[in-house]
């Protein structure tokens, strides 16, 4: 595969809370170890600054490992909560490696959630570039993040528009949407699935997985649980309140497992109690030919065609998840399948070569670019 631009040298670095392949990072992790190395493929040179311990998504893709201690989770802080800087931070030293290799490099992207990595946007010789990994969550890091994306629009990007529309100085359809991608030979699908639901994501609060194992007990449905065990108190929370529920907890999987599970459940539930910036785990779901019920907000709102490859009902509504499963035997798994199939690498792979192009070429026609890439998953 070639570039379609010149071959670059990009810099990424992942999300702080924990090292690549841990299942700490979510999906900044699934889009890091999906697209690095097809544009690596694509003939450019990619690194990513890492928490140390971390694994490299290819061998064409370097990583620099980096100590220091992890900080505290944006995901369940509340909205005024103090931005603090730590020295021995691994975050602070994931930015000073930056700082020390950027010449080797024609762009840095930051996929994370952080006030330090907007603050140091205009001190690099090198540009640096966001790519925003979860809605508005924290008053100070989104005020840091508004005053450099009025300094830089070029430079700034998100998941998905549904993402965006968090922040009330984006407008959501100039801004770079760029999704995601699978490597879709590795998935498959079956038109016999067992009468299971499965359930996808961190166990952290603001996933929701109360609502799960409350439409699996109403159901009578066995409950397959994938996903990195964040909040153990939250999960035992859950499963006292649910005791009858037939429920396994298959902890963190990686793709060619956790896609053996899904493609075997009848539907899998996104129960997400907060915006979901992207939700990889939707297009994997679809990928697998399983149709996806979820709650109408956030990026699987974008992802989901309702009464094609799943249904969307409204926000928290446990009855309307329950209503929806019932119906999802009307659903053609080939057509879910299809669905997933527009999530190609190729075409994320692109996304993100053409946002870099203009970048380098500190171009202003944002709107124009953002409409194009924003009709790339269609």
């Amino acid at each position: 595969m070639k570039p379609v631009i010149k071959p670059i040298r990009i810099l990424y670095l992942t999300s702080p809370v924990g090292p690549l392949g841990s299942g700490e990072g979510g999906g900044v992790e699934t889009t890091l170890m999906n697209l690095t190395p097809v544009l690596a493929q694509r003939g450019h040179m990619v690194g990513i600054v890492a928490p140390e311990g971390s694994v490299a998504p290819a061998p064409s893709v370097r990583v620099y490992q980096v100590k220091g201690k992890l900080p505290q989770y944006a995901t369940t802080a509340a909205r005024n909560a103090a931005t603090i800087s730590q020295s021995e931070g691994v975050l602070e030293q994931m930015w000073e490696m930056a700082l020390k290799i950027q010449d080797d490099y024609d762009v840095i992207i930051g996929i994370n959630y952080d006030w330090l990595a907007y603050y140091l946007t205009p001190f690099f010789r090198t540009p640096v570039a966001h790519m925003i990994s979860l809605g508005s969550q924290i008053d100070e890091i989104d005020k840091i993040i508004e005053t450099r994306y009025r300094q830089f629009p070029q430079r700034f990007a998100v998941n998905a528009r549904a993402q965006a529309t968090t922040f009330p100085f984006m407008n959501p359809y100039r801004i770079v949407s760029l999704y995601g991608g699978l490597d879709l030979s590795k998935y498959s699908y079956n038109e016999v699935p067992a009468n299971r639901l499965s359930w996808v994501a961190r166990i952290s609060p603001e996933k929701g997985l109360e609502d799960a194992f409350a439409v699996a007990q109403r159901l009578h449905m066995p409950l397959d649980v994938c996903g990195k065990m964040q909040y153990p108190a939250y999960w035992n929370e859950v499963r006292e309140r649910y005791p009858d529920v037939d429920a396994i907890n298959h902890g963190f999987l990686d793709q060619h497992d956790l896609h053996l599970i899904v493609r075997n459940t009848k539907a899998m539930l996104m129960t997400h109690h907060w915006i979901e910036a992207f939700g990889n785990t939707c297009m994997e779901a679809l990928a697998c030919g399983t149709p996806v019920i979820s709650y109408d907000v956030g990026g699987p709102t974008e992802m989901i065609e309702d009464g094609v490859s799943g249904y969307l009902v409204p926000h928290k509504n446990v009855d309307a998840l329950v209503n929806a499963v019932s119906r999802v035997d009307q659903l053609k798994r080939q057509d879910v399948r299809a669905r997933g199939e527009t999530f190609t690498l190729d075409r994320m792979a692109e996304r993100y070569e053409r946002w870099i192009e203009r970048i380098l070429c500190d171009c202003d026609d944002v709107g124009v670019f953002a409409a194009q890439t924003q009709t790339m998953t269609r």
